[in-house]
């Protein structure tokens, strides 16, 4: 609309009425497109119904959903490139109540499970989402255990609910570069003797490599997997790390491991697109996907999601859990 006629929204929705009422074309083009926007109702993403079943899977002696929800949005961890306000902005729209609307939302849609790191801040939210909603979602930790006393904050975690635990994917760098991979190995005994699936995290193939060397074997591993090809991919080995280098190597790797997969980082952080992103994951072997969603995700995500578990999903790797 030209800087010469720009009417008030009451003086638009007054023309709009005396049109109608006289079937006069009084409208430019552009005129019709915004009244048309004035009048549309924007559908709503969060309240759509979910249709047909959530696939699920065994891990342990849980019953998950083979889409869980990821915890990094929720919480403010943004892998945002330059972009430096973006984990700001993600605390300060995903506020206590919309984190627990959010997990309402997911498990209306029929995702189970939630994977999280266990702050102070997400284990209250956690508890009040539990004792205040109702709420039902089980909760995967994302564990940074202390070398020193391994037992210690795992003790935490369980205490506070927890119904799996994994070794975080950067502490278990860090343990195979040390040298220390046994201690993987104490963290899934610990774990499984208080009555918990038990796992182990990785962005890069190694820590699998190895644990599976030293025939460690976790209820699961977390290992990120997603193609290359989006424009933002660096191509410096740093960034990599916490990426998935070499996705072609993970996919070869994994057709070998037969304990179930979660997948994260499906999407690199928003770079590629969830159809493309679950698509390429649950064909190249991925069991589980963990997802990051804001609220106005959730359906959309899980519809996508479900459609394409609902063709043939063509894998080499034979489906675990």
């Amino acid at each position: 609309m030209t800087e010469k006629f720009k009417p008030s929204r009451r003086e638009f929705l007054k023309r709009a009425a005396i049109a109608t009422a006289t079937g006069a074309a009084v409208f430019s083009l552009e005129e019709k497109i915004l009244l048309a926007a004035m009048e549309e109702k924007p559908p709503s993403r969060l309240k759509a119904k979910p249709s047909g079943k959530m696939p699920t899977g065994k891990i342990g002696n849980l019953e998950i959903s083979r889409m869980i929800c990821g915890g990094n949005v929720l919480s403010g961890y943004a892998h945002s490139r330059d972009l430096v306000y973006v984990s700001s902005l993600m605390t300060h729209y995903n506020t206590e109540e919309k984190v627990m609307d959010t997990l309402e939302l997911c498990e209306e849609h029929g995702i189970n499970t939630y994977l999280i790191n266990p702050t102070e801040s997400t284990k209250n939210i956690l508890k009040k989402y539990w004792n205040t909603r109702g709420g039902k979602i089980q909760w995967i930790v994302d564990s940074r255990p202390d070398p020193k006393d391994i037992t210690a904050n795992l003790r935490i975690e369980i205490d506070a609910g927890a119904s799996g635990i994994y070794v975080n994917g950067g502490w278990a760098e860090e343990w195979v570069d040390e040298g220390k991979v046994e201690l993987m190995g104490k963290v899934v005994d610990f774990v499984r003797e208080n009555g918990l699936i038990a796992g182990i995290g990785g962005h890069r193939l190694s820590v699998v490599v190895e644990c599976e060397k030293m025939g460690i074997k976790p209820d699961f591993y977390m290992k990120t997997l997603h193609s290359k090809n989006y424009w933002s991919a660096s191509p410096t080995e740093e960034h990599d790390n916490i990426w998935c280098r070499n996705p072609e190597e993970t996919i070869e790797f994994m057709k070998k491991v037969t304990v179930p997969w979660i997948a994260y980082k499906v999407m690199a952080a928003g770079a590629i697109h969830p159809t493309t992103g679950f698509e390429y994951a649950l064909q190249n072997g991925a069991d589980f996907l963990c997802v990051g969603m804001f609220d106005f995700q959730v359906a959309e995500d899980v519809k996508i999601f479900k459609e394409l578990f609902s063709k043939d999903i063509k894998r080499e790797r034979p489906w675990r859990g």
